[in-house]
């Protein structure tokens, strides 16, 4: 099932009528079968659209279908979502069984299907058996959610959802209550449930790493605007602009700016790359791995004081001063460096972006 977006604004009346435009003219398609992660920082439109595909909230003005289907002014009972909240929002005094079953019982179409109630409960037993096995919980369905990991109930909340076999999933932060390795491996399972059911799944976070692992497409967003949609690595080697390249990233890109020259990019007076860019001003932005020491001098590489080293696994990263503007960089941690060094650096130009002086991206190589 595909989900299309067009045109969709959500504009929020707060106090004295002001008017805050939280997702603004959002278009795009959004696979079947696909995960995809809504990205960005807080205050962005991301939850805000979620919430409008989920019916949660009514849009100010565009259009969302499912498949063929204008679900725009459809209740969220009635869109066949499945949607899982970062706090989980399980019953605390069911079993997981029923936390599972809970929505099935409840739903005015399954009793239509299933009118036996011997029937009604067998049918029941089957759909949580099997949803409890997709998400790895067979062994915990007589427990209450108090006596689960923080995991373990994301995997319930999940099954919850996809129980009803919904046309599509939505998930709300939901490793954000998880610490780091648990928030590893459940992400891993997220992405696992998704590829064993084939659901259309839309996954809201904040997190960068989270989005770049697990999906099939990333939609970057800034103050209610796309700002990107593509493959995770591909928005990382190709960003569309400052915005996207400076979000994704750790340590982040280092900018700065840059002066092409004679057919030469010039950084603090140095010839540190060749272009074919006309003279002028640009933004240079440099990805923490694109540096590289370098023994040699002369054009096409340039100097850089080293104030800070720390190791950090199998790299050093290094702070230094390019005149005046501190920027990291991710260096082999066989390679001799201490602070206080004034280093000699070339770069990769695979990790080097160029953009104008609007942040938009230019295409050099």
């Amino acid at each position: 099932m595909d989900i299309r977006i067009e045109g969709l604004t959500k504009t929020f009346t707060g106090k004295e009528n002001k008017e805050t435009i939280a997702v603004n003219n959002l278009t795009v398609t959004i696979p079947s079968g696909h995960l995809v992660g809504l990205l960005g920082p807080s205050g962005c439109g991301k939850s805000t659209t979620l919430f409008l595909l989920a019916g949660l909230h009514e849009p100010t003005s565009g259009k969302i279908f499912f498949g063929d289907e204008d679900v725009t002014g459809l209740p969220p009972e009635k869109r066949g979502i499945g949607l899982v909240f970062q706090n989980y929002a399980l019953y605390p005094h069911m079993s997981v069984y029923d936390n599972i079953a809970f929505p099935l019982r409840n739903s005015r179409s399954f009793k239509e299907e299933h009118k036996d109630a011997k029937e009604r409960r067998a049918a029941i037993d089957q759909i949580v058996q099997h949803t409890a096995k997709i998400v790895a919980i067979e062994e915990l369905l007589d427990r209450k959610p108090a006596q689960l990991s923080g995991g373990q109930q994301q995997r319930v909340a999940i099954a919850r959802a996809i129980a009803k076999q919904p046309k599509v999933l939505l998930l709300d932060e939901p490793l954000s209550n998880l610490d780091a390795r648990l928030r590893i491996q459940t992400r891993e399972e997220i992405r696992r449930i998704q590829q064993a059911t084939g659901i259309t799944t839309v996954f809201v976070t904040h997190d960068q790493e989270e989005a770049m692992s697990i999906t099939d497409e990333i939609i970057v967003m800034r103050d209610g605007l796309v700002q990107q949609v593509d493959h995770p690595q591909e928005t990382y080697i190709h960003p569309a602009n400052v915005f996207v390249a400076q979000f994704l990233g750790n340590p982040p890109i280092n900018l700065f700016q840059a002066e092409a020259r004679g057919g030469w990019l010039i950084v603090n007076g140095d010839r540190a790359m060749a272009t074919v860019l006309a003279d002028g001003h640009y933004q240079m932005g440099i990805r923490p791995e694109s540096f590289i020491l370098t023994g040699d001098e002369g054009d096409g590489t340039f100097n850089a004081r080293i104030e800070f080293k720390a190791t950090i696994g199998r790299d050093f990263q290094v702070r230094f001063d390019i005149n005046g503007h501190f920027s990291e960089a991710l260096i082999e941690s066989d390679q001799h460096i201490s602070e206080g060094d004034t280093v000699r650096f070339a770069l990769r130009r695979s990790g080097v972006h160029l953009f104008d002086q609007d942040g938009k991206r230019i295409e050099v190589w």
